[in-house]
């Protein structure tokens, strides 16, 4: 983890403390990239290091709840949160547990694992590839009938699995329906967890998308199916219209809502439209309860004759049903089919939803077919209403409160007091009801009442509305109260939190500094264990120059400019930074420079030679100038037959000793080289798995050879050679030996150093 943290820390503009850092492990898995971040988690683009593909890791961090230490241990923010932390974990794996046995339904993102290790839990899932339907919005427009059909019916096939498994998603949008080329569609970012937590602890916050979520959301209502039916009527309609339909909380102050039937263009099917309509119903119990009951509604392709399905509601019902063409719609009660005996839950579908249509005409045709889904979707007793009213106006939010920032205790209030006013006014309509009946009844008999009864009228109206007033300004400044209160409370945590990340950050460059010095300290001591030569030193800086890092200089002294230089050249390798070269680097750095390093080896060269030739021409000259030596007769010895012959005069010999070093093996190999008249050659066996070493030395010209195996029970055989010339009483060279054959041990290519000193 070193590696990574100095990568993190070095050059990189920004530094994400919070997602693990680039190439750290998971288990069997590599992290290549961060996809998204969200309050509850972390999405990573990783590899499966076993079966070599790519997938995506959903990583459990609550940000609210938890923190990251050392870049990868996640832990609890407190004691005080620890329990609810461990609860939302244990939740986000029986949602990856519930996910993996829908790997077969249709739509849905497949998970191939889950783990819990350092300290929280992952989710790995199938890496799609594609764009969401909010960017195919985005980019095309509106969508048309084929498009819609072909997103539609995959989706609640694999939704309807999804409730069966006991399962909700809770946050259907388009931003979380992703699309392939053949625009096939998948479910994504499913949060049970998410919405677990929430009310479980006050540090989380509820999980919505307004325009998307049920009116149940806003509030602790029970949630089900038709809550994720909301969702996907709600896409259906920005898809359609190309605008994402008003906040269910707000419609329930004011319903401002245009029914799809009304927006659509020509070419969707009927039932499409009416089903919409149905599944964007504000209260819950008016919604379609289930996807096999909503599908019902969708598929519907006509919409019969308004007289046709009067007749067939009267069929099913022992009561009368009002016209659907005129007048007041009342609620159609449809009692148990005789088919199906079981007590099934109906479920109601609003026709508030369908009433809003533009023209009368258009309006009857709209409840026929609705009618005909009502009946569609009864298995039992059950009823479709046929008219809607226009909610009471409520007292809203004061300025500057959005309706995310209220509190769910508020939400239920506001629903209360809507509930409330409803009953007000219906009680209201029916006393005027009676009151008008009696004026009418007794008006020729009693003409007096009726100015009294105007005025009792007027005045009741208006200590209504007075009443009404005051209660919205309590409301208004209660809110507000509780609004100031919680920006306060906010603002303090903030502070907080900034202070400790600005000291957390403080400590860690600290800590970067204090290891970095470390590692610097660690890599000179590296460095000095090679016991590079100046010529060694002079080939790393020829090496640096030639790859555009300047030393300015082969003095082979490696002073300052020449640490910066090594300095640069291991930044741009995402090596550890530190000036100063380990064996490794070392190698890699003169395999680099190696065409520089020959050139300049064979300048040197010519240039020893120039003053060689130079030194012997000299030394000619002088012996030409010189006057000859005097004649010495030669020594005699005298042999067994007392024959004078000639002494024999031995050749002078020289040594050459040194060591031979190699990555490759863990000690020197000593080399002794004797020299005579100029010609040597030796071959030294070292005590590293039969490894031998020659070194031929001809006049004023050296070469060798090196050949050995990596280590017992290793098939890989290793051979170099090298060659030069002398200079002085010195051979300092380095061989590159390279494996014969590929293996999966060790490493194929490296170097070694040969020095050796004329003992006389």
């Amino acid at each position: 983890m070193s590696d990574i943290r100095s990568e993190m820390t070095g050059t990189d503009p920004e530094v994400d403390f919070v997602a693990l850092p680039i190439g750290a492990q998971i288990g069997r898995y590599e992290v290549l990239s961060v996809l998204g971040q969200g309050g509850f988690g972390i999405t990573y683009r990783a590899r499966d290091v076993q079966l070599d593909r790519e997938v995506a890791i959903k990583e459990y961090l609550p940000t609210a709840l938890a923190v990251r230490q050392n870049g990868i241990t996640v832990m609890p923010r407190s004691t005080k949160v620890a329990e609810d932390f461990s609860w939302g974990r244990d939740r986000f794996v029986a949602e990856g547990r519930v996910m993996a046995t829908l790997h077969r339904a249709p739509g849905i993102v497949r998970v191939y694992d889950f783990l819990e290790i350092n300290g929280t839990a992952y989710i790995v899932m199938e890496m799609l590839h594609g764009d969401t339907l909010e960017g195919l919005i985005k980019k095309n427009g509106r969508l048309d009938p084929p498009a819609i059909d072909r997103i539609l019916w995959p989706l609640l096939d694999g939704l309807e699995q999804v409730h069966n498994a006991g399962f909700l998603h809770r946050d259907i949008k388009p931003a979380n329906i992703l699309l392939d080329a053949t625009g096939n569609p998948t479910l994504i970012d499913f949060g049970a967890s998410r919405a677990a937590m929430v009310g479980r602890t006050v540090a989380m916050t509820a999980i919505f998308t307004l325009g998307y979520a049920a009116a149940e959301q806003f509030t602790s209502a029970k949630q089900g199916p038709w809550t994720d039916i909301y969702g996907v009527a709600a896409t259906l309609y920005h898809a359609i219209t190309g605008v994402s339909p008003p906040s269910a909380f707000e419609r329930m102050l004011d319903d401002a809502y245009e029914p799809v039937t009304t927006r659509a263009p020509s070419g969707f099917s009927p039932g499409l439209l009416i089903g919409i309509d149905a599944g964007l119903a504000v209260r819950a119990t008016d919604r379609p309860q289930s996807i096999a009951g909503w599908r019902q509604i969708l598929s519907l392709t006509t919409i019969p004759d308004e007289a046709e399905t009067v007749a067939a509601v009267r069929s099913r019902s022992d009561t009368s049903v009002a016209s659907v063409a005129t007048g007041p719609r009342p609620a159609v009660s449809l009692p148990s089919s005789p088919v199906d005996p079981s007590p099934a839950v109906v479920e109601p579908v609003v026709g508030a939803a369908v009433a809003q249509s533009a023209a009368p005409r258009k309006r009857a045709a709209l409840y026929a077919g609705a009618a005909v889904a009502a009946l569609l979707v009864a298995g039992g007793g059950g009823y479709f209403m046929l008219g809607s009213k226009p909610a009471p106006q409520m007292a809203t939010a004061p300025q500057g409160v959005g309706i995310q920032d209220l509190k769910v205790e508020d939400l239920e209030r506001a629903l209360a007091e809507r509930r409330t006013a409803d009953a007000a006014a219906a009680e209201k309509k029916r006393s005027e009801e009676a009151a008008s009946r009696k004026v009418t009844e007794d008006g020729a008999s009693q003409p007096v009442a009726e100015p009294e009864l105007d005025k009792a009228q007027q005045e009741r109206r208006k200590a209504e509305e007075d009443a009404v007033k005051l209660k919205a300004e309590a409301d208004a400044k209660r809110l507000a109260e509780e609004a100031l209160a919680k920006a306060q409370a906010e603002r303090q945590t903030a502070d907080a939190e900034a202070k400790q990340k600005a000291d957390a950050e403080v400590k860690q460059k600290a800590d970067a500094e204090a290891a970095a010095a470390t590692d610097k300290r660690t890599a000179e001591a590296t460095e000095a264990a090679l016991r590079l030569t100046p010529s060694h030193r002079q080939l790393i800086q020829v090496a640096l120059t030639s790859l555009g890092f300047d030393t300015r200089g082969n003095d082979g002294a490696l002073g300052p400019r020449s640490r910066d230089m090594i300095a640069g050249w291991q930044r741009a390798r995402n090596h550890s930074v530190t000036g100063f070269l380990t064996g490794a680097q070392h190698q890699e750095l003169l395999r680099e420079g190696a065409p520089a390093i020959a050139k300049y080896s064979d300048e040197q060269k010519k240039i020893e030679d120039a003053k060689k030739k130079s030194d012997e021409e000299a030394g000619a000259k002088v012996a030409a100038a010189a006057p000859p030596p005097a004649t010495v007769p030669p020594a005699v010895t005298s042999s067994s037959a007392g024959a004078i012959a000639p002494a024999t005069v031995p050749a002078a010999i020289t040594r050459w000793t040194g060591t031979a070093r190699c990555a490759y093996w863990p000690g020197p190999i000593p080399i002794m080289v004797p020299v005579t008249g100029g010609q040597g050659s030796a071959t030294t066996t070292g005590n590293f798995t039969g490894t031998t070493v020659t070194v031929n030395i001809s006049g004023n010209r050296y070469s060798g050879s090196i050949n050995g195996r990596l280590r017992h029970g290793n098939p890989k055989v290793l051979v170099g050679s090298f060659s030069g010339a002398l200079s002085g009483s010195q051979i300092r060279a380095t061989a590159f030996i390279r494996a014969e054959q590929e293996s999966p041990k060790g490493p194929n290519e490296s170097s070694c150093t040969i020095e050796l000193d004329r003992a006389g």
